[in-house]
């Protein structure tokens, strides 16, 4: 149990981490986009801009609990997607890492579009095109094959 609430946890980290990252590089294409042609963003500046997406998504306190919305929500929608999944394993263990991996982008997607559908907007900037959107479901799926391999049991 402990090891699959450690693969649990991981996963969110990663979940956050690559949708931080997709949500910084939307929004470095739409200032590029506004600033004009001649605009450029050096590697550093990219780094920085990443930094202060990732500030603005964990630390900032939308929550009233210390901390973020955006891991809140990622952590609910991993926990839904990922048991269910844990499910289907149990059906066909021969595909658990595509099981795994479908479950965390299809949650990811799910929680954003429940959430554009029950607020009226989307409350991820960055996931407000279908692009950004499939991003954030990108990182879905990289958090569920992370998942897979760290919680499998080993064999003894």
């Amino acid at each position: 149990m402990v090891r699959v609430l450690a693969a649990w946890f991981i996963a969110v980290v990663v979940c956050v981490v690559v949708g931080g990252a997709a949500l910084a590089w939307f929004d470095q294409q739409g200032f590029l986009a506004a600033a004009g042609g001649s605009a450029t963003l050096s590697f550093a500046d990219r780094l920085a801009w990443l930094g202060q997406t990732l500030y603005g998504l964990v630390i900032i306190n939308g929550t009233g609990l210390g901390f973020g919305i955006y891991p809140v929500l990622v952590a609910i929608a991993l926990l839904a997607g990922l048991a269910a999944a844990a499910v289907c394993v149990r059906f066909a263990p021969g595909l658990r890492v595509w099981w795994y991996a479908g479950a965390g982008a299809v949650a990811m997607v799910v929680m954003l579009i429940a959430l554009h559908k029950a607020q009226g907007m989307m409350v991820v900037p960055g996931a407000r095109t279908m692009a950004g959107l499939l991003a954030q479901g990108a990182a879905g799926l990289i958090a569920g094959v992370v998942f897979a391999a760290i919680s499998r049991r080993r064999a003894a």
